[in-house]
């Protein structure tokens, strides 16, 4: 009897042993699995960024939509404007240039050039592991300190990020947004 009593215990502490190292396992592949995706998805926001800064400095405000903007990035250009010459010390680049000791030289690059090889850019709309999620994208003029000021904001959820991953036991709040950019601020940095 007793010996039974301490074999039913032995297989008891191991089966709780089991579940306790599965569910520090379980923990850590979410952990990793969630780093790994937040990351992918902060890099194609920081893209998205960089086509809406470049879209700012070619028609003065942001991209209020994807097909606005991946229109941009595909089809039009970019000025780059290069000054040929020195400037003195003792003038600016201006009065240099009016006394034509340095020649400004524009010339015009394709608007997909800010990508490196191999960036998808028709797919920078979407949400990597959304399974067909798009960002949620806006743009507008906001006034700060009396001055309008053009913004825009990129988002999407945890729930979108972290798609088919399970949740339920972590202290993740899927509602969370993950972002870009800011429609109450002028910045275009990252909520990371």
């Amino acid at each position: 009897m007793k010996i039974g009593i301490q074999a039913a215990l032995f297989v008891i502490a191991i089966v709780l042993a089991y579940f306790i190292i599965d569910g520090v396992q379980n923990k850590i592949e979410f952990r990793d699995m969630a780093q790994k995706r937040s990351e992918v998805v902060q890099n194609r926001l920081k893209e998205v960024a960089d086509a809406q800064k470049k879209f700012k400095q070619e028609k003065g405000r942001y991209a209020a939509n994807f097909p606005e903007l991946l229109n941009f990035v595909n089809n039009d250009s970019l000025t780059i404007i290069k000054a040929i010459g020195n400037v003195p010390d003792s003038l600016t680049e201006v009065e240099a240039v009016e006394l034509g000791i340095v020649i400004r030289d524009t010339s015009l690059v394709p608007a997909s050039s800010i990508f490196a090889d191999g960036v998808a850019v028709d797919s920078l709309k979407y949400v990597p592991f959304g399974v067909g999620e798009e960002f949620k994208i806006q743009a507008g003029v906001i006034e700060k300190n009396k001055v309008n000021v053009n913004v825009f904001e990129v988002s999407t959820t945890l729930a979108t990020v972290y798609k088919g991953l399970k949740t339920k036991n972590e202290a993740v709040n899927l509602s969370d947004q993950i972002k870009v950019g800011s429609m109450s601020e002028p910045i275009t940095t990252g909520n990371w």
